[in-house]
């Protein structure tokens, strides 16, 4: 039996993302993998993986020891997600009586910050992974982590970029949190939304505006039929209209034709989008195309070979 105990010093930066992802990773390859996952969101990973995610009834240290042992003896491999209600010093007691090998989770934006509590697992350490690691980070990380982390002999396994995919809500989730209600297209409340734009806004002709970005809402008043009609000429998921105003019936038509869902909303646009603007922090690891993208970021972007595990 192999263990990982992936952690970190604070919440919110992905253990549970690199967890569900390795856990089907080596369940692709045909290992038996158990993930242990203190969220909530267990029961939704199950159902992506198709394998056993469960945690232990608490996240207390002999609690989750028992689970370790526990699933090791059904398993080749245990990936254990340590939870944040815990000190360090627990983390360290559940890691040695595991043998467990650690992965500590850090945001790439407060790469630095985890370096002490990485350390303080000594030679259980399998080693670090940056997570969202933003578009332009590169030079941040070649110049200022790597020598730093190098120079504490402490291994950096992968620096995952950040994605849109995995921080995308879907059309539903979206339309609950504006308080909107589903003109048509409630049946395509499951997909996932990236990008948003501002309909009605600009100079340069409105296809060409859209089609610098797919999968994205188009936040629009409902009485311009000029500005969704050129949209919908253009990959995208759905309509958010405001004003509380409907759409005229062409435009109707012309939305099921494309499978775009169209969502009314009594907010104006600027209001709208306002309100938008927070959502991201909202998402969750919840959906069938984020796990796939996932185990692509991990699979491309993971030192894999490193993590000694062994059964």
């Amino acid at each position: 039996m192999g263990v990982l105990y992936i952690t970190s010093q604070t919440g919110g930066v992905g253990k549970t993302t690199l967890t569900a992802a390795l856990v089907a990773i080596l369940k692709d390859s045909g290992k038996k993998a158990i993930g242990l996952i203190s969220s909530t969101e267990r029961d939704i990973l199950s159902r992506l993986i198709g394998e056993e995610i469960s945690g232990p009834s608490d996240s207390s240290r002999d609690t989750l020891v028992s689970a370790i042992v526990d699933a090791g003896a059904k398993s080749d491999f245990v990936i254990a997600e340590g939870p944040c209600t815990v000190d360090q010093a627990d983390h360290v007691d559940i890691v040695s009586k595991t043998d467990a090998k650690v992965i500590v989770v850090s945001d790439f934006i407060d790469g630095d910050s985890c370096l002490e509590f990485a350390r303080g697992f000594g030679s259980a350490l399998a080693g670090v992974v940056f997570n969202c690691r933003t578009r332009y980070g590169r030079t941040e990380m070649a110049n200022k982590l790597t020598p730093l982390f190098e120079e504490a002999g402490i291994s950096i396994l992968g620096v995952i970029p950040e994605d849109r995919t995995l921080l995308s809500l879907t059309v539903g989730q979206i339309s609950e949190n504006l308080g909107g209600k589903f003109f048509c297209g409630k049946h395509r409340s499951d997909r996932l939304v990236e990008n948003f734009m501002i309909g009605g806004f600009g100079m340069d002709p409105g296809e060409y505006a859209f089609s610098t970005k797919t999968k994205k809402a188009v936040v629009v008043r409902g009485d311009r039929p000029d500005v969704q009609m050129s949209a919908l000429q253009t990959d995208m998921e759905c309509f958010i209209m405001t004003n509380g105003l409907e759409p005229i019936e062409y435009v109707k038509y012309e939305a099921d034709e494309e499978n775009v869902a169209i969502i009314i909303v009594d907010t104006n646009t600027l209001e709208t989008m306002d309100r938008l603007s927070p959502l991201q922090e909202l998402a969750r690891f919840d959906h069938p195309e984020k796990l796939e993208r996932a185990k692509i970021l991990v699979s491309e972007n993971l030192c894999v070979e490193k993590l000694a595990v062994s059964e």
